[in-house]
This record gives structure tokens, C-alpha cells and sequence, in this order.
């Protein structure tokens, strides 16, 4: 892990959630528009990818002691974490994130890579959980 990593990731837990997405926004004044709607959904999504990213990496070094995947791995389940997250119409709670994520780690240690594969396999693995949990 590079210092500039080791200083971003130390920032991450010592900073309030709300205050890094609130630097994600400029400040207005009164009168003033906020973000147009492209623009804040766009900080939106990043701010999603950034946290699935964030909780592949936490679940990857958690299992396996250290980094066990590549940064374009890593980079492929958490688009597809992130891409399952945004496809559904309500918010998914921090512990059914871990979940899937679990489960698209399971993917990438059997040598999965297709981004398509990974989303559908996510998305399974939340209906599954949703079931289980009805029951």
C-alpha cells in the first residue's frame, strides 16, 4: 500500500461519511442553485462506487490477510456491486452489501471476470438473502 493510499484510507475512517460526501458539493448561498441534477447524480454514483470499492477491498484483506486481487479486479466487483445497488429502487443496508460482495469475491477466487456474470451473480445472491430473510 502506497503512503498516498495509507493517508486516503485514514482519512476514510476518521471522517464522518456525511462530511465526505458533503465536500463532494461546493457551497451556495442563499439564492444560489445547487448542482444540476447531472452533476450531483454523477457525484452520487462515484460516491457509491467509491463505497463498494471500499468494502471489497475491507472484505478481500478481512478473508485473505492482504490484497489478493488486482486493482482491475477489484475494480470490476465493485462496479458490479455498485451497478446491483443502484438498480434497485431501495436503499440496501450495509449488511446485504457484505454479502454480496462475499459472494463476488467467491466469483473472482474461482477466476470469474466477465462484468455481466458478476452483476447477475450478485443480484442472485441479494434475491437469495431477501428469500431466506422472508422465511
Amino acid at each position: 500500500m502506497t503512503l498516498r493510499d495509507t493517508l486516503k484510507f485514514s482519512l476514510e475512517l476518521l471522517l464522518p461519511e456525511k462530511l465526505i460526501r458533503a465536500a463532494g458539493y461546493r457551497a451556495t448561498s442563499p439564492g444560489q442553485e445547487h448542482l444540476s441534477d447531472p452533476e450531483s447524480s454523477k457525484a452520487e454514483a462515484a460516491a457509491q462506487l467509491e463505497r463498494a470499492r471500499l468494502i471489497i477491498q475491507e472484505l478481500d484483506h478481512g478473508r485473505f490477510g492482504g490484497p489478493s486481487f488486482g486493482p482491475q479486479t477489484i475494480t470490476l466487483m465493485s462496479q458490479a456491486l455498485s451497478d446491483v445497488q443502484t438498480s434497485l429502487s431501495i436503499p440496501v443496508s450495509d449488511e446485504r452489501m457484505r454479502t454480496i460482495a462475499e459472494a463476488l469475491l467467491k466469483l473472482a477466487a474461482n477466476g470469474e471476470r466477465d462484468p455481466v456474470k458478476l452483476k447477475s451473480a450478485a443480484i442472485s445472491t441479494l434475491e437469495a438473502a431477501e428469500n431466506t430473510s422472508q422465511t
